[in-house]
């Protein structure tokens, strides 16, 4: 395999990370369209939960939780001023949207079942605080 030299191979590497974020974001809010265009939008993704941050004035967050490991997928957003702003929730093959003024960090979570039979235990898995 043939190795790009340094800004090339980090221009590459930036693109190919973008197109596998737009691609893997199926369903994505209305408003991303302009916002992505103008470099406002963050992707994130835990599995199948997929996660969009924008931070520009029209600032939103937005969730979904696509096929796979996760049954529901939520995120709990916190702004610059440190105030916790809850958890937004999403159900398999759903998605929801909020809005936002200055989102500084989010964790995002994914809850699985771990069995079959009732009472079904489930498990929640979620990452690190991640600073937007």
């Amino acid at each position: 395999m043939k190795k790009l030299p340094g800004k090339l191979a980090s221009t590459a590497g930036v693109l190919g990370l973008t197109v596998a974020a737009l691609t893997a974001a199926s369903a994505s809010p209305a408003a991303a369209s302009a916002s992505a265009t103008a470099g406002c939008t963050k992707y994130y993704k835990l599995d199948n939960v997929q996660v969009q941050v924008d931070n520009c004035s029209d600032g939103w967050v937005w969730i979904y939780t696509g096929d796979g490991t996760y049954y529901t997928g939520s995120v709990r957003v916190t702004d610059s001023f440190g105030h916790d702003r809850g958890e937004q929730r999403a159900d398999r093959g759903k998605s929801t949207a909020n809005k936002y003024q200055q989102v500084k960090s989010i964790r995002i979570c994914g809850t699985k079942y771990l069995g079959w039979a009732p009472p079904r235990p489930w498990w929640t898995d979620c990452t690190n605080e991640i600073y937007v």
